[in-house]
Formats: C-alpha cells, sequence, structure tokens
C-alpha cells in the first residue's frame, strides 16, 4: 500500500506510479477554464495541493503558472523545503512531458533529483527518464542532463551500463559483476531490460561523466546562491569534451564574479585551440548559465578598429556604433560577455585599440562621447593559435590517459607555452588562457550523435504545408540501432581535427539527406491529417554492402 505524505500546509496526497512506469492519469476538476487559470484558482487554499499541482503539469499547464502556484506557498523557508521535499512526485509529471524547462523549476524548488523516499512506488528519476523514453519513444536526454546536473547521483544506476558508455548496455544483470549491490533495489530483471534498452549513447556519456565531476562544498553552494550563478554548475553537461579544462574555467568565472562585489579589472580570457572543439559554444553557454547579456563578434576580416568599434562621433555613420560598441554601452557597469572569435586574425592596430579597455575596463561610447564602466565585462578571445602545440600536449600527456586521469594532469607547461604566442603588449592584458583539446575517439561518436538528435527532434515535430513552414517530412520518429557503432562509423569519416565537429556534423547531413530520400518512397501525398493518425517511424542503421564493408541505411520500422 502507498503511504499518504502529510505536512500542516499540505492536503494530505497519495500518489504513485502505475506499474513504477507510467504516470497515472489525473481528471480535471475545472475542464471549462484554461488548464492555467485553473491552477492559479487553487491558490485560493492556503493549503499546497500536490494532486492540483501535478494534474495541472500532466495536461499542459504553463511553466510561469507552475512558477506562480508554487511561490505562492513560499513562507517560512524550512517549512517550503520540507514540502518541496514531499512533492517530488510532480517531478514525474514533468518528465512525462519530457518538459526540460518544467523539471529544471521543480529542482530549484527544492524537489529532489534523487526521487521521493517511497521507493517502492517510484524508481529513481534518472531511471524513470530513459525508461519513459524508451516506452514512449522520445528523448529524454536533455531531462537527464538537467537531474545530473542538479545532483542525481550516476550510480544509482549500475556502472557497468555506462563506464564504458560506447558499450551497449546489457539487459540482464552480468554475472561478472558479482551479486547486485543493494543500494539500486529498483533494478528487477523487467526494469533493467527497459532501462538498457532506453539509455542512448549521449545518456551514457553524460552518466560517465556526472562520476568524474566533484560535488560543489556546503559554502560554494552558498556563495553560488548569493550570486544568483547556481547554472554555473550545470557547464559539463552542456558541451561535449573538454573535461580538463572545465572546472579550473568554473573556478576563474566564480573567482571574478566573487571579486565584482569589491571593485575589480575585467577579466580577459583566451580560448586557444583547432576549430570546431567547442570554443564559441562555451562562450555562449557561459553567458547563458550566467543569466548575463552577451554578444559574439567575428572578428576574422577586421582590418581597423572603427570595424569593431565604430566611427568616432563627428566623423560618419558615428550615431550607428557598433556590434561591441552598443553591447558595452547597453552594459555601462554591468558584468556581461564579450565573445571576440577568431581574434588571431585580426590587424596589430585592432589589438592596439582594446588594450586600454581590457586592462582598465575604461572605453567611450563612440556614439555619445559617455565614459563607459567595463570593469565587470567577461572577455572571451577565441584565437587558433597554439593548435599545434595543444594537438602535441594531447597526443603525448592526455590522449593515452583514462578521463579521471586527465582531470589532474598538469597543463601549466602548455599554458605557458600558448602565451608566448602572442606578442608582449597583448599578452600582458591576458588573464587566463584555455586549452581547447582534441576530441577523444569516444567524444567525437557523442558529438555525431547529438547532431543525429537535433535531426530527429525537427522530423518529429507536426507536418506543416503552409508556404512560410513547409515541413513536409514531419509527424516521424527516427531511432538509430546500435548507435554507438553507428555513431563511431559517422566519426571515423567525418571527425578531422583541423574542422572538429563541423566534420561530423557534414556527415550527419547526409544521414538526413538518406532519410528524407526514405520518406519520399512512401506511397501517398503527404497531408497535415497525418498528425492526428500514428507516427511515421523510421531507424537509421549499419548496413553490410555486398563487397564485405559498411554503409548507413534507413529503414522503416513497419519493414524491418
Amino acid at each position: 500500500m502507498a503511504p499518504s505524505y502529510s505536512h500542516p500546509k499540505m492536503f494530505p496526497f497519495n500518489l504513485v506510479l502505475k506499474d513504477v512506469y507510467y504516470i497515472p492519469k489525473l481528471i480535471r476538476t475545472r475542464p471549462d477554464v484554461s488548464i492555467d487559470d485553473e491552477l492559479l484558482e487553487a491558490t485560493s487554499s492556503h493549503m499546497f495541493h500536490v494532486v492540483s499541482l501535478c494534474t495541472a503539469v500532466s495536461h499542459g499547464c504553463s511553466v510561469e503558472a507552475v512558477r506562480s502556484y508554487v511561490e505562492h506557498y513560499r513562507e517560512e523557508e524550512s517549512d517550503f523545503k520540507e514540502m518541496m521535499h514531499l512533492a517530488t512526485p510532480v517531478l514525474y509529471f514533468a518528465m512525462g512531458r519530457n518538459s526540460p524547462e518544467m523539471t529544471s523549476l521543480l529542482l530549484k524548488f527544492g524537489m529532489s533529483p534523487h526521487g521521493p523516499d517511497d521507493e517502492a512506488h517510484f524508481i529513481p528519476p534518472l531511471v524513470f527518464a530513459a525508461v519513459h523514453g524508451y516506452l514512449q519513444s522520445l528523448d529524454m536526454t536533455e531531462v537527464i542532463k538537467i537531474l545530473l546536473a542538479t545532483g542525481a547521483d550516476p550510480r544509482t544506476v549500475p556502472e557497468d551500463m555506462w563506464e564504458n558508455y560506447l558499450d551497449m548496455p546489457q539487459e540482464a544483470w552480468p554475472p561478472t559483476r558479482g551479486k547486485k549491490p543493494a543500494e539500486i533495489k529498483w533494478c528487477d530483471d523487467l526494469t533493467r531490460s527497459y532501462f538498457a534498452r532506453g539509455l542512448n549513447l549521449s545518456q551514457r556519456y553524460f552518466l560517465h561523466r556526472a562520476s568524474l565531476c566533484e560535488p560543489l562544498t556546503e559554502r560554494e553552494v552558498q556563495l553560488h546562491e548569493l550570486l544568483e550563478v547556481t547554472d554555473l554548475g550545470k557547464l559539463p553537461y552542456r558541451i561535449i569534451g573538454q573535461l580538463p579544462v572545465l572546472k579550473t574555467l568554473q573556478e576563474i568565472v566564480f573567482n571574478q564574479m566573487s571579486s565584482n562585489a569589491d571593485g575589480s579589472d575585467p577579466l580577459v580570457m583566451v580560448f586557444a585551440g583547432a576549430p570546431g572543439h567547442g570554443k564559441t559554444e562555451l562562450a555562449q553557454q557561459l553567458g547563458d548559465l550566467l543569466r548575463l547579456k552577451h554578444v559574439t563578434v567575428a572578428c576574422s576580416q577586421m582590418e581597423t578598429d572603427t570595424e569593431l568599434l565604430g566611427s568616432k562621433q563627428g566623423y560618419a555613420r558615428s550615431k550607428e556604433g557598433s556590434k561591441l560598441n552598443n553591447h558595452l554601452s547597453h552594459n555601462n557597469g554591468l558584468c556581461s560577455v564579450v565573445f571576440l572569435d577568431e581574434f588571431d586574425k585580426t590587424s596589430k592596430g585592432v589589438c592596439e585599440s582594446l588594450l586600454t579597455l581590457l586592462s582598465e575596463g575604461a572605453y567611450v561610447d563612440r556614439r555619445m562621447n559617455r565614459d563607459i564602466d567595463c570593469s565587470k565585462t567577461i572577455w572571451i578571445l577565441a584565437c587558433n593559435l597554439g593548435d599545434e602545440a595543444i594537438a602535441s600536449f594531447h597526443e603525448s600527456k592526455l590522449a593515452h590517459k583514462q578521463e579521471k586521469d586527465k582531470l589532474i594532469a598538469d597543463l601549466e607547461p602548455l599554458i605557458g607555452e600558448l602565451r608566448d604566442a602572442f606578442k608582449d603588449a597583448f599578452e600582458s592584458r591576458i588573464d587566463e588562457v584555455v586549452p581547447f583539446f582534441l576530441f577523444s575517439p569516444g567524444e567525437q561518436a557523442v558529438m555525431a550523435h547529438k547532431f543525429l538528435l537535433e535531426k530527429a527532434a525537427r522530423f518529429r515535430k507536426d507536418i506543416d504545408l503552409r508556404k512560410e513552414v513547409i515541413r513536409h517530412m514531419g509527424h516521424c520518429i527516427i531511432s538509430f540501432k546500435d548507435d554507438s557503432k553507428l555513431c563511431s562509423y559517422l566519426a571515423e569519416s567525418g571527425y578531422h581535427r583541423s574542422s572538429g565537429a563541423r566534420g561530423l556534423e557534414r556527415e550527419v547531413r547526409k544521414v538526413e539527406r538518406k532519410a528524407r530520400r526514405r520518406y519520399n518512397c512512401i506511397r501517398g501525398l503527404v497531408t497535415e491529417d497525418m498528425n492526428k493518425g500514428p507516427f511515421e517511424k523510421l531507424e537509421v542503421r549499419l548496413m553490410l554492402r555486398g563487397d564485405g564493408g559498411q554503409d548507413i541505411g534507413v529503414i522503416r520500422k513497419q519493414e524491418g
């Protein structure tokens, strides 16, 4: 029998998953109004109603409605924390919608990433997400990344299912592992079988990655909350690869944010390495996670400071400013992120125009001739300088190491060599140099998988034949058989150190063309009425050619 949860400020409730895999269907009490209005009307009660919240989430209410409802009951903090822990079953309804935004919000409120205390009726959220994805043909990768980023323990999952993430997990408990640990009570034969089928390559990779990330200390958590930068801990789950430098980068940025209250100089970082290995992606993610305004400026063709900063007041087009000038002006005195891409390809004049700005944080807006405070700006300069040195260091010092050993590798000799690549005047303005390493074979495969999942998400959207949209191929589920072998094959074909992820993306576009070709071979015209019927299902897999080699093929699942 399921336990009844109660709290002086909550309606008692009794809620369980059906067969531990399925979200129970809950009936609305006010179908005559919108689901958001129904939930907000429930705030007329002084008691927090978990079942009402679950009902609203399962019927598609908005994230803002949930935020408003929960905040209404936020009074005494210790009471609120206890209520949120008891309300953790709501988290499963958010996962049931495959809503990363809703899942993230509920976790921020304090619902547990480890799941409710009722282990008899709830499997761990990590397990539920993957099993739900398998049973409902959903990609739950983003939800799983959010759970891991907020503290879900990857070791609630048997390590044999993810420690070698390129290996497909076994559906049965491997005899070589000995007796099953007591802490994974959920792992009966059927659940493990479902979980193994649902756990895709990217999810296995991020479970492995989470096992390598050290949890924050109590004081670090406290300061993250005070500075409102708790999302910075999600950084390892936003990019692929570069784990040797991520912890240091988080500490650098965290220290800068902590110093801003007492006045600080700008933070100037160089992201160095070959193209296509995450420099731009990481810079953008930093701005998003810190919830800061950020701007990206392409510098490869810049010859004059006017191109970078705009014309000075009194000259032609001075009122237009420039992308960078206007960003600095709009963020006067505020912390923001500036990413200068391919900065090493600019002229000496462009470099010199930034020297004072980078060292002192002082600038004059060229449109209005007013002083601008840029002392809190985080500058990220991306360059390809030193990519040979980085590749050589990676090959000799890192490539042969286990992931956990890469985290403690001494990078200082390499960083010193990279600093020497800059001119003396500019080198003194650089606070930190962050090397971006080549992807390992496993990371190459995971990157290819990421691009495949993005394509699959687009094809899952409804068919829309309006001229302004024309989504002819839609309402279609694309699955990937033996994703590790498939993505390793794509990596062997498409990855090159000089192009990184870009070459992998090209290979995935070839797969997209094959999928579209197979879709267009199905008899009958495409209509929007198809959205009301079952999903079309295609499967991408490796196939043997007549000469004994392999190639990628796409089949219609009904044919398989």
